[in-house]
């Protein structure tokens, strides 16, 4: 199943930005899973912004929790592009 023209265009427009900057791809996923798991059939995305316990950094994960009656079923976690190269983040 091919996604829609539109998705593959706001991945693109993020992916400019997206090398240091995770947030860039926050909308774009936001769009992706509200399309792949539509509320029509009872599901809801839900952004979960973790941060860490002891507040020494300004670092923290935002995930994206895909949830049906209140369980979740799918997750993903938001990273920048540039994270794929390397290994500790």
């Amino acid at each position: 199943m091919p996604f829609p023209d539109t998705i593959s265009e706001v991945f693109d427009l993020a992916r400019q930005d997206g090398e240091r900057d995770e947030s860039m791809f926050y909308g774009p996923y936001n769009i992706l899973l509200n399309y792949l798991f539509p509320f029509e059939e009872k599901y809801m995305v839900v952004p979960q912004y973790k941060r860490p316990a002891e507040m020494k950094s300004v670092v923290f994960t935002t995930i994206f929790l895909v949830m049906r009656n209140q369980h979740p079923v799918f997750f993903v976690e938001v990273k920048s592009s540039g994270s794929i190269r390397s290994p500790y983040l």
